[in-house]
């Protein structure tokens, strides 16, 4: 049986309600209800390399064939390679164990309609993805020091992101590099249409 008012303290009244929410909007055919955490991550504290593991970029081709091993959606890949992001890939023994997908540019979430820009000096990142087989593993910080590295070689400070308001393992392993809560959105979509709260469908972020 559910503990729900342990999670209810775990994730606070407004955390609980978002959770609430967006299970509830779920269960309805064209409904769905998301509020992301804002946050930006610098570079100074993101890790170093763990010992054993490399970074490399592919391609779409080179990530197609591998989405099978890594459960990712080729739609989800199609759409992040579309507009220009670079993937960057965590290697252990010659075998891809976890990406993450990141960009200079503004970039088009999928999960509602809109557009993410982050300001000068900054980048974006989404997607980042870990084999479950590895999850336990340094693998994490492997793809967070391969993040340090390409925003260093593109003369970068901070990579932003959005979280699931509710996700606080992904909260608390963002706050432990140093992450910054840079603002908040609320998007409900019902079919074709969508309405966002707290801002439009282009958001202008602001570093910390």
């Amino acid at each position: 049986m559910t503990d729900w008012s342990a999670t209810v303290r775990e994730l606070g009244p407004g955390g609980y309600a978002a959770y609430a929410a967006s299970r509830a909007a779920a269960l309805i055919p064209g409904l769905a209800f998301h509020r992301y955490l804002l946050i930006a991550v610098p570079r100074s504290g993101m890790p170093s390399l763990p010992r054993g593991y490399s970074i490399v970029e592919l391609d779409e081709a080179a990530l197609t064939t591998h989405a099978a091993d890594l459960d990712l959606p080729l739609r989800a890949i199609r759409h992040r390679m579309d507009q220009r992001m670079t993937c960057l890939a965590a290697m252990r023994a010659d075998r891809l164990v976890g990406v993450n997908f990141v960009t200079a540019g503004g970039f088009d979430e999928d999960e509602v309609k809109v557009t993410f820009l982050p300001p000068t000096g900054a980048a974006w990142d989404t997607g980042l993805y870990v084999h479950p087989e590895h999850r336990g593993s340094r693998a994490f910080a492997a793809l967070w020091a391969g993040t340090a590295s390409w925003l260093s070689a593109n003369g970068l400070e901070w990579s932003m992101s959005r979280i699931a308001h509710y996700n606080l393992p992904s909260i608390s392993s963002h706050r432990r590099m140093g992450a910054g809560p840079v603002g908040q959105l609320n998007a409900l979509r019902f079919g074709r249409y969508q309405w966002l709260f707290g801002t439009d469908a282009v958001v202008r972020l602001v570093l910390p």
